[in-house]
C-alpha cells in the first residue's frame, strides 16, 4: 500500500525549517511571501499555511509591518497531550537520540511510593537516559516504571528510541492521563557535566506522573532540561464565570 502524499504546505514548511536550522539564526528575517512563492513555485495560500504552522510551533514570529523572523532556537514542548519525547522531536523536524542508556531496579523513594500508590515491597524499574536533539544533549530523563505491569522488561530491555512505543507494542500499555509539575533550579555539577553546560546554569526540573486508562498510576518521570534550549507550551481554557446565586 502506498503512503499518503504529504500535503504541499507541509513540504514547503519542511524546506523552510531546514533552511532555518542550517543557514539562519535567531532574529533573522525570512524572505517575503512573494519571494517564497517564486522560490518554491507554490501559491500564496500554500506559503501562508506553511508559515502559520511554523508560527504555531514556535519556530518563527510575525511582526506587523516588519515581516517574519526566526525565533529562539529553543525546543517548544507541547504539554497539552501525552506524547513521547521522541514523537515530539520528530514532529518538530528534529533528530532525537539517546546516550548512556541505563536500565536497572531501584528502591522506591517516599515520593514514588506516594505518587504511584505502591504496595509494600513493590519493585520499580528505572530507565535513565541523556536525550539529544540533533546531536546536542538537551535533557536528562529518568522514567520510573512499576515492574508488575511489565514482566521481563529488565531482561528484554527495549530497542526503540521511544519508550512509550515499546510499552504500547510489547505490553499493551497506553497512557491515558498525566499530571506535571515544573520548577526552575540551579543545575548540579553532575547534571552540568552530562548536559555540557556551565555549573551555574538554570534548568527546568519536570516531574510527571502518568496513569493507565483505569486511573492506576504507572510511571513517574523526572526530567532535567536545559533552560537555554527548552521551553514548555501549555494550553489553558477560558476563565470560568462566577455563578450567581
Amino acid at each position: 500500500m502506498s503512503k499518503a502524499k504529504v500535503p504541499l504546505y507541509k513540504q514547503v514548511k519542511e524546506k523552510i525549517l531546514r533552511e532555518i536550522n542550517e543557514q539562519m539564526k535567531e532574529g533573522d528575517l525570512l524572505p517575503t511571501e512573494p519571494e517564497m512563492e517564486e522560490k518554491y513555485q507554490v501559491s500564496r495560500i500554500t506559503v501562508r499555511k506553511a508559515i502559520d504552522d511554523l508560527v504555531l510551533e514556535g519556530f518563527v514570529t510575525k511582526e506587523q509591518g516588519r515581516g517574519t523572523f526566526v525565533r529562539s532556537t529553543k525546543i517548544v514542548q507541547d504539554a497539552s497531550s501525552i506524547t513521547s519525547w521522541t514523537e515530539e522531536m520528530h514532529l518538530k523536524g528534529k533528530t532525537p537520540d539517546t546516550q548512556k542508556l541505563k536500565l536497572f531496579a531501584v528502591s522506591p523513594s517516599r515520593k514514588m511510593k506516594q505518587n504511584l500508590k505502591l504496595a509494600a515491597n513493590e519493585e520499580i524499574i528505572c530507565v535513565e537516559r541523556i536525550r539529544l536533539v540533533d546531536g546536542e544533549p538537551i535533557a536528562l530523563m529518568f522514567n520510573y516504571l512499576r515492574s508488575k505491569f511489565i514482566p521481563d522488561f529488565l531482561d528484554k530491555g527495549f530497542t526503540r528510541e521511544s519508550l512509550y512505543e515499546e510499552l504500547e507494542e510489547n505490553y499493551d500499555i497506553v497512557l491515558e492521563e498525566a499530571t506535571e509539575q515544573i520548577r526552575a533550579r540551579l543545575v548540579t555539577d553532575l547534571e552540568a557535566s552530562a548536559l555540557n553546560i556551565p555549573p551555574d546554569e538554570a534548568v527546568m526540573h519536570i516531574t510527571r506522573t502518568t496513569y493507565l486508562p483505569d486511573g492506576t498510576p504507572f510511571e513517574m518521570v523526572e526530567m532535567i532540561s536545559r533552560s537555554d534550549k527548552y521551553e514548555y507550551n501549555i494550553k489553558v481554557s477560558g476563565r470560568e464565570k462566577n455563578k450567581l446565586f
